[in-house]
């Protein structure tokens, strides 16, 4: 029914001398996105109506990876993760030697489902344990077939679709139980997600003559949730798939297929409670990564799902960034100390203008990854110091990286200012505003990200919000840190307040007032 595309292209290299860019040129389909020399430009105009919500603000935390480590030499990240602040983490894919997925947990697919000495849960234990000590929610994948039957696709995990619907579905919910209800010697309340296979359509099996299969299984899992469920009503796992990569581009070859999938399982009476995509593919822009999420909440819509969540369960940044910043593969090893700051202060831009754009539609994420590498044959970003971690989110002395550093920061904002209001501004796809208030309405955030490789000028003007005279804003600039400053404020007779400020080329700032 659903294909797979190309996907996690891993190139190593370091940025081309940076030279002043920042709009996108026109874009053919097939073509990758263009970025042309720009000349002198206007300040960006950017209007807040602090009197009007429009709707809570989703941090959007989560990562691929839980905080115990896969590999042998990797430190566990429990204290990292709860200091900064991640909500979510999805696994167990990308494990190595294949011990986590249903291949290792359950290994004699003829064995009895309902035994607990067919199990060895001992190594993905390991894992939920670590995330329940840090606090995080955790998304479990069901991947893929029972028995040994996992496979290394390239450099990503596959795996064989279940080949017996019945028996597996018994296996997921006995891993469930073991999860939240305390069977097996397990846990309480520890998995409040489960996603189906990752990436059906490819990694997961589902093509040639499989892929006729494809909308059984969804069926069949869903049931398995269904029936989970009603036997534990306290738990309420939610079920969530089909975790398509795509992005944008590939979007009108792959409608009619989520068409005919979502028209299968409403005429069965049944509905996705979380509808899960990943981007991957020709435009992963955040600008596109916004109108393919658009895309698909139009579409559930129309099938009547208008109460199922969009998650995003795997993006990541990397590709995108190394595009837009002209990086080639031959040079990885002389990338200068600036030009490993310059790609990690894009990482988080990127991040960042990828969650606000999606505000309002997506709920949830899992960004890739967390952990220090991808697996096989183990990847660091390009431009990731192994000390501070600049390129991610940890390095190896446990100091946080960029990515980490974003996380503190969206969840500083949640905290001062949960409710987004009215924002205006021109979109060129390299800025991204958010403006947000407290709910007294007494304090103001505005949260910006430029991936522009140049300065830009905003002239902020906000209007609704009762800022005392001569009181200063306070700007804090994600780099390399969260270190603030006083920024002049020019109050209006009206109550309005007119701010201007400069962005730095890659960046991501936070303004705080009152």
């Amino acid at each position: 029914m659903l294909r797979s595309i190309s996907r996690r292209r891993f190139g190593f290299a370091v940025l081309a001398p940076l030279l002043p860019v920042s709009v996108s040129g026109c874009r053919r389909r097939g073509s990758a996105p263009e970025f042309h020399d720009a000349k002198p430009r206007p300040p960006d105009a950017i209007e807040i109506d602090a009197a009007i919500g429009v709707g809570p603000f989703q941090r959007l935390s989560g990562v691929q990876g839980s905080p115990a480590p896969i590999l042998d030499g990797e430190p566990t990240r429990v204290i990292e993760f709860r200091t900064a602040g991640i909500q979510r983490s999805r696994f167990p894919q990308d494990c190595f030697p294949n011990t986590l997925t249903l291949g290792g947990i359950f290994p004699d697919e003829n064995a009895d489902p309902d035994s607990e000495a067919s199990y060895h849960f001992e190594a993905i234990d390991n894992h939920v344990r670590a995330a329940r000590d840090a606090g995080v929610h955790v998304l479990w994948q069901s991947s893929y077939d029972v028995g040994r039957t996992d496979r290394w696709e390239g450099v990503n995990l596959g795996g064989r679709p279940p080949a017996n619907l019945e028996r597996w579905g018994r296996v997921v919910a006995r891993c469930l139980e073991h999860f939240n209800n305390g069977w097996g010697s397990g846990f309480e309340r520890c998995v409040d997600a489960v996603e189906f296979v990752n990436e059906p359509s490819g990694l997961g099996g589902f093509t040639g003559p499989d892929a006729k299969r494809l909308g059984s299984a969804f069926l069949a899992f869903l049931d398995t949730i269904e029936r989970y469920n009603r036997a534990h009503p306290d738990s309420a796992v939610r079920a969530v798939g089909p975790g398509i990569p795509l992005s944008l581009a590939e979007w009108p070859d792959w409608q009619p297929r989520f068409d005919k999938s979502l028209a299968e399982i409403t005429k069965a009476g049944k509905s996705w409670p979380v509808f899960s995509f990943h981007t991957y593919g020709d435009d992963v822009s955040p600008k596109a990564n916004e109108g393919l999420a658009r895309a698909f909440r139009t579409m559930l819509d129309r099938h009547g799902m208008r109460q199922t969540e969009l998650w995003n369960t795997e993006w990541q940044a990397g590709d995108f960034v190394k595009k837009h910043l002209s990086v080639t593969p031959a040079r990885a090893a002389r990338a200068t100390e600036l030009e490993k700051k310059q790609f990690a202060s894009a990482l988080a831009a990127y991040v960042v203008a990828c969650k606000l754009r999606w505000q309002g539609v997506v709920s949830g994420s899992c960004y890739y990854r967390a952990n220090e590498r991808a697996f096989p044959p183990g990847h660091k970003s390009p431009f990731a110091n192994a000390r501070s971690g600049r390129g991610g989110f940890f390095g190896s002395d446990g100091q946080p990286g960029t990515l980490a550093l974003q996380e503190r920061l969206m969840g500083l904002v949640a905290d001062a200012t949960p409710e987004r209001c009215k924002t205006q501004f021109a979109d060129d796809g390299l800025l991204a505003v958010a403006g947000l208030r407290s709910a007294d309405g007494k304090k103001l955030s505005i949260l910006a990200s430029s991936l522009a490789v140049q300065s830009r000028e905003l002239a902020i003007h906000v209007r609704g919000h009762a800022t005392p005279a001569g009181a200063p804003a306070r700007l804090t600039l994600l780099d390399g840190d969260l270190g603030s400053r006083d920024l002049p404020a020019s109050p209006s007779k009206d109550g309005s307040v007119s701010l201007a400020v400069t962005m730095p080329p890659l960046s991501t700032i936070w303004i705080t007032i009152g």
